[in-house]
């Protein structure tokens, strides 16, 4: 199958289709676009399926997410170098502990394939890639399991995790994907509101897909 330098993939429809609406007609021509599914299980197994049809040389994540910290401004996108995973371990809320936290790693090492595993926290190693991180923001994407319902379940996350800058469901899922299969990973999140508030009227997807558009469109035209 002939294959694209790049995978772009969304959870949703709605975001794909936004997102891919503003690009230009040369980021099109240089990306292979796709549905990851959403949520952490659906992003996994669709990932890892995508890159064996696809065999792209970076897979780009692209859509919206929740803020957790003043320097995600909602209504602008970001670049993560760094994304955590957050609801796989053992308790929950403020009694919550990770898997690394009880001594488990999501993907254990294997000489020659995964040298070093995969624990709580993944990270871009830039050196290795063909495109190099110029648009990234310092902090963290806090992969969890279900977004927050309240702002205080928010508050609960970002206390546990004080790196965490932003919260999402797919991008821990995308990048172990990618690891498994030694594949470079970027993701743009747009920050459509701030984690915990579920009063869509307070929302701007709109304006956070449209910066997340044309945030990809300049990783796309400078590779």
């Amino acid at each position: 199958m002939p294959h694209s330098p790049f995978l772009l993939m969304s959870a949703t429809r709605f975001e794909l289709t936004t997102i891919v609406s503003h690009l230009c007609e040369r980021s099109l021509q240089r990306a292979s676009v796709q549905l990851c599914g959403f949520g952490p299980v659906a992003a996994a197994a669709r990932t890892s399926l995508l890159i064996a049809q696809h065999r792209p040389t970076t897979v780009l994540l692209a859509g919206i997410a929740g803020s957790l910290d003043v320097e995600c401004s909602v209504g602008e996108s970001y670049e993560f170098n760094r994304v955590r995973s957050y609801g796989i371990g053992v308790g929950d809320g403020e009694q919550f502990r990770s898997a690394e936290e009880i001594g488990w790693k999501h993907v254990q090492e294997e000489a020659g394939t995964i040298p070093h595993g995969v624990g709580d926290v993944i990270t871009r190693a830039n050196d290795k890639e063909k495109i190099q991180s110029q648009f990234g923001i310092e902090g963290e994407l806090l992969s969890v399991c279900a977004a927050s319902s309240s702002p205080s379940e928010a508050a609960i996350k970002k206390a546990s995790n004080p790196a965490a800058i932003a919260e999402d469901m797919e991008g821990f899922a995308v990048a172990a994907a990618c690891v498994l299969h030694s594949v470079p990973w970027v993701i743009v999140r747009g920050i459509s509101n701030w984690a915990g508030d579920r009063d869509k009227d307070n929302w701007q997807t709109d304006r956070a897909l449209q910066k997340t558009a044309e945030h990809v469109d300049r990783i796309l035209a400078d590779v």
